[in-house]
């Protein structure tokens, strides 16, 4: 996550950080800044120091004092939570500037990356967010993860004159500007990457529009590969340093404020001392409170922070609509609907929350060679895969693994007439998907085959359907089926908000044998019934319901079943208690 080092003057000992650091003067020696920086930066953000120097400008000061006026104004009328069935859109240009060699194509990638990075981290649907879910939450019980009704688009038409960009190309620009503020691209988050900043990264605490923007230092930009000297390095790799600027561009402070006494404005989030770094333990405390160092304002390494809470989410709503109407009356002008899509992970026909421009669990799996002792098996890539795993055995023997760079893989040393099972997962930079649903093939005895198989071996096919019906929130959605090893088979969701009693479908096949079927809400409060009348079920090809949950739990119900040539048995139901997370969320009104 976002990082950033504390250099200070005289001292041997660096502190890391994502986006801020209290001064600029980080580097004891300037001229090596363009040499690995991210290596020696560590963390440092020179937003505090940023903002002292624009204070001192007596018109700043004056416009800032209007917009806080105004955001201060909207600030006690903001509601706890509010369905985002139509996303604020911030306009987006990203300015390379500075750069070397540049390959264009790459950056333009690269950039399309950091943005698809801004809208997962900011509405709450980043991967790894189930750390939150799974882990640290319990350790915060009045807590809960932000899902900002915002989405970042890079802009696509009638872009300011003079910077060789035509209608229909994104507005990225490569060594076409200089500074950190730029009047031409008023209108606009404009996020300025630059070659030895000084610091990881740097912002106004509350941006006006008018040209001003973020600035990211060239090795803590994106995610994915690089280009050239340009591209995230690692422990800033997976695009937080942008994450923690935009934060303060939109009004958040550092997640310690300034110490225990001095809050950061902000109701949900607890009083800490100072800064994080690194990736600390869960439970670590300062002020007698637990530290909330995985939140995206404070200086954790990227893989170690993952969630805003629902405080600042409000915030940042708040000041974008009090004091940021420049950026959202310019949205339509300047971001197409096909642009807007392209950065939304819930763009597609299918309304599951795919997102085809974002690293995820391989597809359209298929075995297209087969012979008595080999298997080639091919499937759809992912964009941004470092490299897949393919894992297959017998059913009942060890899991054998091959790590191909592409998305194909033969596997050789095989026995004939022999019934296989395999599954798939990407290596993303943010770690390893969820495995794809286990698949089998069977080698042929010698003389011919298809890869169907001989399906008598491991326990009749049952063909069955999982149907979801929604409620307001469906982006807080998703379900799970595990089998007794305790392993994800097939799965669905999140899905879109906004669309209460839509029907979402998917045909499953399972083998006779044992799962837990697990229906999941993010925020705590179900399906049902508040937000509309959601549940889950898995029925059989009769139209029969075999598994139901009525939707009224918490964050979880697990539903056991046992199913044999189409007779099912049910298991043990564990599920949340609804009415402590309802009483939980009361609290942070």
């Amino acid at each position: 996550m976002q990082k950033f080092l504390f250099f200070i003057l005289g001292l041997s000992m660096a502190f890391l950080f994502t986006s801020c650091a209290d001064d600029l003067g980080i580097l004891e020696n300037q001229e090596n800044v363009q040499s690995s920086l991210t290596s020696s930066l560590k963390k440092t953000c020179g937003s505090h120091k940023h903002m002292q120097n624009l204070l001192d400008n007596p018109e700043y000061k004056s416009q800032r004092d209007v917009r806080m006026a105004a955001f201060n104004k909207l600030k006690s009328n903001a509601s706890q939570k509010t369905l985002c069935g139509n996303p604020t859109i911030i306009p987006v240009a990203v300015h390379y500037q500075g750069i070397s060699n540049p390959n264009a194509s790459c950056l333009i990638d690269l950039a399309k990356r950091q943005v698809n990075v801004l809208n997962a981290d900011f509405q709450g649907k980043n991967s790894d967010i189930n750390q939150w879910i799974n882990n640290a939450s319990a350790s915060f019980p009045n807590i809960n993860f932000g899902e900002t009704c915002i989405k970042f688009c890079i802009a696509d038409q009638n872009h300011p004159t003079g910077y060789g960009i035509s209608n229909g190309q994104p507005a990225i620009t490569i060594n076409k500007t200089q500074g950190d503020q730029v009047n031409n691209w008023s209108g606009y988050l404009n996020i300025y990457v630059q070659v030895g900043t000084g610091a990881l990264g740097y912002a106004p605490l509350g941006g006006a529009g008018n040209g001003d923007g973020v600035v990211i230092e060239a090795t803590a930009f994106g995610a994915g590969q690089n280009c050239g000297n340009v591209g995230p390095e690692a422990p800033y790799n997976l695009g937080r340093t942008t994450t923690h600027e935009v934060g303060h561009y939109l009004l958040l402070d550092h997640i310690w404020g300034e110490g225990c006494n001095i809050d950061d404005d902000v109701a949900d989030t607890p009083s800490q001392g100072s800064e994080n770094g690194g990736c600390p333990i869960i439970g670590i405390k300062s002020c007698g409170t637990v530290d909330l160092h995985m939140n995206y304002m404070d200086y954790t390494d990227d893989e170690c922070m993952y969630m805003f809470t629902n405080g600042q989410s409000q915030r940042m709503e708040t000041y974008i609509n009090s004091s940021l109407a420049i950026l959202k009356n310019n949205a339509e002008n300047v971001c197409s609907e096909a642009a807007q899509n392209g950065s939304d992970e819930n763009s597609g026909d299918n309304g599951d929350g795919d997102n085809p421009d974002v690293c995820d669990t391989p597809s359209s799996t298929q075995v297209d060679q087969l012979t008595e002792a080999s298997a080639h098996i091919v499937w759809k890539g992912t964009p941004g895969a470092k490299k897949y795993q393919l894992m297959y055995r017998v059913k009942g023997a060890s899991w054998k693994r091959v790590k191909p760079a592409m998305p194909e893989a033969t596997i050789e040393g095989l026995l004939p007439d022999t019934k296989y099972q395999y599954r798939i997962r990407t290596r993303c930079d943010f770690g390893w998907t969820p495995y794809t649903a286990i698949q089998t093939f069977t080698t042929t005895s010698g003389s011919e085959g298809d890869g169907n198989g001989d399906e008598g071996d491991s326990g009749a096919e049952n063909n069955l359907t999982v149907e979801i019906i929604l409620d307001d929130f469906g982006s807080e959605t998703s379900w799970y089926i595990l089998n007794d090893a305790d392993e994800i088979i097939s799965q669905g969701g999140p899905y879109r908000d906004g669309i209460r009693g839509k029907v979402k479908r998917k045909d499953i096949i399972l083998l006779d044998g044992c799962f837990v079927f697990i229906v999941e809400d993010y925020y705590g409060d179900g399906i049902c019934c508040k937000h509309g009348d959601g549940s889950a079920k898995i029925v059989n090809s009769s139209g029969n319901t075999v598994v139901e949950s009525d939707g009224q739990f918490g964050f979880y119900d697990e539903i056991g079943f046992c199913i044999q040539n189409g007779s099912v048995k049910l298991g043990k139901r564990k599920a949340d208690v609804k009415s402590k997370n309802l009483a939980r969320k009361s609290l942070n009104k």
